[in-house]
């Protein structure tokens, strides 16, 4: 009777066990806006997404963590999660956009991915065509996507919504959002200059500080090197013109000292000083290369060098200056 009573235990505990949900994934509960002004598509995503990609392509990530994920689905590293690209390409061919989707859904098939109808859609005022595919990379991983295509003035523009195992049911309304709130590029109207900083900014948050960068701008921390324990770039079009923050150890030395041992290093042309974030800063002005003005903030605080650098095309001074005093300025420590 023991034995029996043992054996009913077992199978409560594991019949319990293995009802087990998991946690709900967190629901979008607000949106922000792509307004990037040198990439051709604006429209609504998941506010704290994570965005990146190149020219012609961009994406916005569930979490930071994720984005490997969609480059090596089978990594047993990266978490699941989901993510909207988007992406155009000028096309040469008088092929049309039933074409365009055909040939890619022949390519899809014979990759196995399971395909369903094609349906059509619209795109800001615009006829589209979009459909639904899934496909299993191995026994664990589970892919689920929908893509958009619209053909204007010669251009294939794609938005694809894909998302790992139980990422897709959640967050499948970032395609339907795309759809109805998206912005192509008009026929003609005037150029704009997508090297130059965006007038809309985004601000980014962490444990050790916040700033505001503008929207055509990319956040990128690299890995620390040597003393320095944080290190933040935001990089826009031009490899020349970007802000680096990093922070390293002050060992006891007062911003006086901190800059006097610096000089050295800058042959800085001029000098002033500023206040960030209620604190007392230094600033250098100095040229490494020709066409190129850089500028170096520093600011000591619980006993941490928080260093600040501006580089800019000097010949576009008036479009980059303003625009990264503007981020210097919302620079909060913490």
């Amino acid at each position: 009777m023991k034995h029996r009573m043992l054996g009913i235990v077992l199978i409560v505990i594991l019949g319990l066990t293995g009802c087990s949900k998991k946690e709900p994934l967190p629901p979008i509960s607000e949106w922000d806006r792509n307004q990037d002004p040198y990439f051709k598509v604006q429209f609504n995503y998941p506010k704290g997404w994570f965005k990146g990609g190149e020219s012609g392509k961009i994406t916005f990530t569930s979490s930071s963590a994720a984005v490997e994920k969609f480059f090596d689905p089978t990594s047993k590293d990266a978490p699941d999660g989901a993510q909207i690209l988007v992406s155009y390409e000028k096309q040469d061919t008088l092929k049309t956009l039933d074409g365009f989707v055909q040939d890619e859904r022949t390519d899809m098939s014979a990759s196995g991915f399971d395909l369903k109808p094609v349906e059509p859609a619209t795109v800001d005022g615009t006829p589209a065509l979009k459909f639904t595919y899934s496909g299993r990379y191995n026994n664990k991983t589970v892919i689920e996507a929908t893509r958009v295509y619209i053909l204007k003035d010669s251009v294939l523009f794609k938005a694809t919504f894909w998302a790992f195992n139980d990422y897709f049911e959640p967050y499948k309304a970032v395609i339907d959002t795309f759809a109805s709130t998206a912005q192509l590029p008009k026929a003609k109207g005037v150029k704009v200059d997508e090297s130059i900083p965006s007038s809309t900014y985004e601000t980014l948050k962490n444990d050790i500080l916040e700033i505001s960068y503008p929207t055509n701008f990319n956040p990128l921390q690299p890995a620390p090197k040597g003393e320095v324990t944080f290190t933040l770039m935001l990089q826009g079009y031009r490899n020349d013109s970007n802000v680096l923050v990093d922070v390293r150890p002050a060992k006891k030395l007062a911003l006086e000292k901190v800059v006097e041992q610096n000089t050295k290093f800058y042959k800085p042309t001029s000098t002033g000083q500023a206040t960030i974030d209620g604190n007392k800063a230094s600033y250098l002005n100095y040229s490494l290369t020709k066409d190129v003005a850089s500028r170096a903030y520093f600011i000591v605080k619980n006993d941490k060098i928080y260093r600040v650098i501006i580089n800019y095309y000097k010949p576009s001074e008036k479009d980059f200056l303003p625009a990264f005093e503007k981020s210097v300025a919302s620079l909060r420590i913490k």
